[in-house]
């Protein structure tokens, strides 16, 4: 496309450069960006599939605001207040907010090509004087603007709540995610100070155009009175227009090509001693948007269950972290922040902090059956999916969430939930199974049970408190529980599995016990939902006793013990039925599932043919996903939450 010839603009002309005047000019497509005050235009991103997925160094490339000018968005308008790092070079004292940590220089591995370690002690002193440096700013700006002092000194406590990961050790893909995410806490805090104190007061009045801060980040915008406001403040800006609305009378300096973003990472994470890439995952394919503002601003989810390293698993009890508890700006990265929490409804639980939708990633949790897994993730999630109250199942838990166990507040905690567990576990998974007990505890029933002292007596079920009448509930779910636990009280040993275990062991227990434990909770928790679920989609199956007998039957052999009760047997050395390691050895177990689906309401067409060995192998391993997919989502539309599903058993020592 050719640039019209345009009124030149003169150093004493007839009037100076305007927000929609062109110092600096480039073309693409059918589309022109100007800018009235900087000397170059950044290369705009802004297609409707760019990918946000973490690199090399935890950033997200060009589309990162905190590393190349935005598209301009309300809900995130101190975005061009970021500062860029090329205006800082000189200024060691800020050298660190954009430092990129290497390998072989900056990390201690515990051991020689061992993965997990820290970042050296002078990088850490390093890292903490941007805390200091911050807190120091927001202490000064609290002496002047009061009104607003909450908001920013939440900020800087979380700021710090991310360093305090840098003590412990972590593996090498989860320092340069948490380096970059305590780097952009750093950012914001001194673009919002920036926004508050400079640029806020200069864009009430746009009578006045302040000379540009090429230290801002600046921004993209498509609207004439943001571009107006934000050069007027003296912020870089980037005006996007189509080139037949240009105006004739527009003053332009020079016409120029679009600057790339040479200085970003742009190749993906390395496995820094096999050399092999490994990317992060792929939070989100958006346009230039609100969208994109909110996915890179997602804080790394899994601070509270970074993978630790074996030596230290042994030892482990996660405490609650305090990330998320101070006061951070409103909406969903409140939610995003808060740590696990266990003990939430459970239909409320994609919104309590942890998403339950998600595998559980601790070292005393087994891993998830792959084909779940997927259909957790794929699952449509949408309220008016869920059926009308009086055809919903009930949504409690047969058994604990395992939430509970893996992440505690002390050795103490850790210790009463295993042993109440295990005493109390052949009483209660023998009541689930014969009797189907309604209404089913929820989260915080199994909490309050769980908990409890061994010698508890009865409570009182006459107080009008809140806390009591809470208990009291528990108990009236639990009442044969209540008294083994009661039996326990002195004992010095629970029996498990036809071995004696010291309770004294259980604050700090073998990870291989913890992981069998949450194996069996987890695998009894998918058969009784199944059974549970089957029982409401596929009562046409069960019309008399022979009926029943042949679904029970059908259930069964789901699973290579024949039996839905595991709880009874011997525990198990190897992965079987739907967890089989074999293509070959798991098909008949998925095609007994298919039957026991195949009654049920929605039962998709594509699902009506057997899975056998006759079919193509890549037509078989779609069933088995399309399987899982359809149960997953009819759990959820009946009853609101997701299910329990199978996870696969660590080798047994």
């Amino acid at each position: 496309m050719s640039i019209p010839v345009f009124k030149p603009f003169m150093r004493d002309g007839d009037r100076y450069l305007t927000a929609t005047d062109a110092f600096c000019v480039a073309t693409y497509g059918h589309r022109v960006i100007t800018t009235p005050n900087m000397k170059f235009i950044p290369q705009s991103f802004d297609n409707e599939s760019d990918i946000i997925q973490a690199r090399a160094d935890g950033r997200y490339w060009a589309v990162d605001p905190f590393q190349w000018p935005q598209m301009y968005d309300d809900s995130y308008a101190r975005s061009f207040a970021i500062p860029h790092w090329e205006a800082y070079m000189d200024d060691s004292s800020m050298t660190y907010a954009w430092f990129r940590p290497a390998f072989m220089s900056d990390f201690v591995p515990l051991a020689p090509d061992n993965l997990f370690g820290q970042l050296k002690t002078d990088i850490l002193d390093h890292l903490k004087r941007l805390y200091e440096k911050a807190n120091k700013r927001v202490s000064s700006y609290k002496l002047t603007r009061m009104h607003k002092e909450g908001h920013v000194v939440g900020w800087v406590h979380v700021m710090h709540a991310v360093y305090e990961h840098f003590q412990q050790a972590m593996a090498w893909c989860n320092v340069v995610m948490v380096v970059a995410e305590y780097q952009c806490r750093f950012l914001n805090i001194w673009a919002l100070l920036d926004y508050y104190e400079i640029i806020e007061p200069r864009m009430r009045f746009v009578d006045t155009t302040h000379n540009v801060n090429p230290k801002w980040m600046g921004c993209f915008t498509q609207d004439v009175a943001i571009a107006t406001k934000v050069h007027a403040a003296g912020v870089p800006v980037w005006l996007i227009c189509d080139a037949r609305l240009v105006q004739s009378n527009m003053n332009i300096i020079k016409v120029v090509s679009f600057t790339p973003p040479d200085d970003l990472v742009i190749g993906m994470y390395h496995h820094p001693v096999k050399n092999f890439a490994q990317p992060f995952d792929i939070i989100a394919r958006c346009p230039s948007n609100r969208r994109r503002h909110e996915a890179v601003r997602q804080p790394y989810s899994d601070f509270e269950k970074l993978p630790v390293p074996k030596p230290q698993v042994e030892q482990l009890v996660v405490k609650e972290s305090s990330v998320g508890r101070a006061h951070i700006d409103k909406g969903k990265a409140k939610a995003k922040l808060a740590p696990y929490d266990a003990t939430a409804p459970r239909q409320n639980k994609a919104v309590s902090g942890h998403d339950k939708w998600s595998d559980i990633d601790h070292p005393y949790m087994p891993p998830m059956n792959s084909f779940f897994k997927t259909a957790l993730q794929e699952a449509k999630k949408e309220f008016i999916r869920i059926k009308h109250p009086r055809d919903k199942m009930d949504d409690g838990y047969s058994l604990p969430d395992p939430g509970l166990f893996v992440n505690v507040l002390s050795p103490q905690s850790l210790m009463k939930y295993l042993a109440n567990w295990l005493a109390c576990c052949p009483t209660w998974l023998e009541r689930v199974y014969e009797e189907s007990p309604r209404p089913l505890p929820q989260a915080q029933n199994w909490h309050n049970f769980l908990i409890s002292q061994h010698a508890q007596g009865p409570l009182d079920t006459q107080t009008s408190s809140k806390t009591s009448k809470s208990k009291a509930a528990t108990a009236a779910l639990f009442q044969k529980e209540v008294t083994a636990l009661r039996a326990l009280s002195g004992a010095s040993n629970v029996h498990w599995h036809g071995k004696d275990i010291a309770i004294s062991t259980l604050d700090n227990p073998p990870a291989d016990l913890v992981r069998q434990i949450m194996y069996e909770i987890c695998e009894q928790g998918f058969r009784y939902e199944l059974l549970d679920l089957d029982e409401h989609l596929g009562r046409d199956a069960r019309k008399d006793k022979e009926a029943r007998k042949e679904r029970m039957e059908l259930l069964c052999s789901i699973f290579l013990s024949k039996s839905l009760r595991v709880w009874n047997k011997d525990f198990p050395q190897e992965n079987d039925g739907l967890n089989a390691p074999s293509f070959d050895a798991a098909l008949p177990y998925f095609e007994s599932f298919r039957k026991v689906l195949l009654t049920w309401e929605r039962f998709p067409e594509s699902l009506k043919q057997p899975l056998n060995q006759t079919g193509r192998e890549h037509d078989l391993w779609k069933g088995m996903k399309e399987c899982c997919a359809f149960y997953v989502q009819s759990y959820f539309n009946n009853t609101g939450c997701p299910p329990i599903v199978p996870h696969l058993l660590y080798s047994v020592t």
